[in-house]
């Protein structure tokens, strides 16, 4: 363990990692917080349950806001189309199910975003999160949708204080980097 924290030290020698190190880890924190904040919020309000009733009006109203008259425009591959059938047929056969998952994942992120985790996955299912909650006629999503992209982005710095850094030194690669190979460990 003393081991990582030399190698941080001395991916801190050059200034531009350790800024954003220091502010991706600190971001990451706290935007995890929120995140476990939510979930354990839907979970102790009557959420987490297999009953359904929660998820299946925001899936209703999703779908109708993916739909026209409400969604205008041209979409050539008809993803609006193909989303609302799947939210609709999909997502509202099993509102128990999705009522559970809802805040299940909700607080998945936000752990292993403190955790520091693989954020770029973690980001990723965050983004699809916030992206139904926008659908669903939520307006105040939009700045976790800009966080999500930042994290996934910059995902490398946010990481090498984390678990995902401690464990990226520990088979040997650097920062995001290709592993190093046992010959130029040797030299």
């Amino acid at each position: 363990m003393f081991n990582y924290f030399s190698w941080i030290k001395e991916q801190f020698k050059e200034t531009k990692t350790a800024v954003l190190a220091v502010i991706f880890t600190v971001a990451r924190i706290i935007y995890g917080w929120a995140w476990l904040q939510a979930g354990w919020g839907k979970a102790t309000t009557g959420w987490l349950n297999f009953q359904g009733g929660h998820a299946s009006k925001l899936i209703d109203t999703m779908a109708a806001n993916m739909l026209p008259p409400k969604a205008h425009g041209f979409d050539p591959l008809y993803i609006n189309k193909l989303w609302a059938w799947v939210a609709g047929h999909i997502f509202n056969s099993v509102p128990g199910l999705t009522d559970f998952f809802v805040p299940l994942c909700e607080m998945a992120i936000g752990i292993l975003m403190i955790l520091g985790f693989r954020l770029f996955w973690t980001a990723l299912l965050g983004l699809f999160l916030n992206v139904q909650f926008i659908a669903s006629g939520s307006a105040n999503n939009f700045g976790y949708i800009w966080t999500n992209i930042i994290i996934m982005n910059l995902a490398k710095y946010g990481e090498m204080i984390g678990l995902s850094g401690y464990c990226d030194y520990r088979k040997g690669r650097k920062a995001g980097r290709a592993p190093v190979s046992r010959t130029q460990t040797a030299k």
